[in-house]
């Protein structure tokens, strides 16, 4: 391989538990086969079964975190462009370049690392990867915040619109992971999902009647967990007393950790062994109302072969699996979805085989990685 690829996040990639992890992932695997890799992020621990790269760790910096303060607050940048400040950018790519370069092609995920690399990337082409719309994001969290609030979440994300698009403006390409966010990035923008990683499909005992998994401490997450477990979930266990609920993923609150062992509920917290954990779980419910890009967890569900109960928001960007998937807003009609796949097992596993189906046909990491690839390195 004689092409050399740059990839900057400004997390490492594992644990695999945020969905820019997730995606700085599917880039390693893209590439990592087609190319010469360099990885510049925070430092991490690499598992035996990683693909192959060369990783330049951005040590943190506290001269760095005081420049980038006073760079966010003289122009006007999001805070939330503080989340990926506090490291050594600039000399790492330095090494990385002195190192590993020239590079043919630089991949820079999320609009909060740009104005610290920008200045030191240099490629033959340049990928902003935005993943999604952090800005709609933070529009949602002021829709659902109250006073003061909402006030400053407005301001935060006004700030990262204007950020998103004038870094939009200064690269090759642009990607994000569905075609809904595209236009907050402007003409140039391609959406390419990540997909999943497609594990031997099972016909196994599924102990779990429903299950809901995530990061359960991101806004978006604990929000539709405590609608699961305040509204929906009692609804399901009065008609059904032997019901089980899984509720897994990093970071779970105090709230879902009180709940565990009670009214047959288990909170697994952090979450090992995924798939096999996922093969477990009858119906999967996500009554998500907020969010952007596609959800991860959505696609997790069918490539195990789990019935789906979902919100609107929960299968945005996820035609072919809504089309398959049972779709409702209000807790109630939620919850007697649920019940009507609990009650009728064959339609769970035929819908949770279609969902499979449509997960091999058109959202695989494979056929992801062909396209990020192309966008990285051209066509092959």
């Amino acid at each position: 391989m004689d092409r050399n690829v740059l990839v900057v996040s400004s997390r490492f990639p594992w644990p695999v538990v945020t969905g820019d992890r997730i995606r700085a992932l599917a880039w390693l695997e893209a590439l990592a086969p087609r190319a010469n890799v360099t990885l510049v992020a925070p430092e991490g621990r690499t598992p035996p079964d990683a693909p192959a790269f060369r990783h330049v760790p951005a040590p943190r910096s506290l001269a760095a975190v005081m420049s980038a303060s006073w760079r966010t607050v003289s122009e006007g940048l999001p805070a939330t462009a503080l989340l990926a400040a506090g490291h050594a950018w600039e000399s790492a790519l330095d090494e990385a370049e002195r190192d590993s370069g020239p590079f043919d092609a630089a991949v820079l995920l999320l609009a909060r690392l740009d104005p610290w690399a920008f200045g030191r990337l240099r490629a033959g082409r340049l990928v902003f990867d935005a993943i999604d719309s952090l800005a709609a994001n933070l529009d949602a969290r002021a829709e659902a915040a109250r006073g003061p609030a909402r006030f400053l979440w407005r301001l935060e994300a006004d700030r990262t619109a204007r950020l998103e698009r004038d870094v939009a403006r200064r690269y090759d390409r642009v990607l994000v992971v569905a075609d809904a966010e595209k236009e907050a990035f402007g003409e140039r923008t391609e959406a390419v999902f990540h997909g999943v990683t497609l594990q031997p499909a099972t016909e196994g005992e599924r102990d779990f009647d429903v299950g809901f998994w995530g990061r359960l401490a991101y806004f978006a997450n604990r929000d539709a967990a405590a609608l699961v477990l305040g509204e929906i979930w009692p609804r399901i266990r009065a008609a059904r007393p032997g019901a089980t609920l899984l509720l897994a993923g990093a970071d779970a609150p105090s709230f879902m950790r009180r709940a565990h062992g009670r009214d047959g509920v288990t909170v697994i917290s952090p979450m090992e062994d995924r798939g096999r954990l996922l093969r477990r779980v009858r119906v999967a419910l996500f009554p998500l109302r907020f969010g952007t890009g596609q959800s991860n967890k959505v696609l997790e569900a069918a490539e195990a072969s789990c019935a789906l109960v979902a919100s609107p928001e929960a299968v945005r960007g996820l035609d072919a699996i809504a089309a398959e998937a049972v779709v409702a807003s209000d807790p109630s009609a939620l919850a007697e979805r649920v019940l009507g796949l609990l009650s009728d097992p064959a339609a769970a596993a035929a819908q949770g085989r279609r969902l499979r189906a449509v997960v091999e046909r058109e959202y695989s990491r494979e056929r992801a990685c062909e396209r990020l690839a192309a966008v990285a390195l051209g066509p092959d």
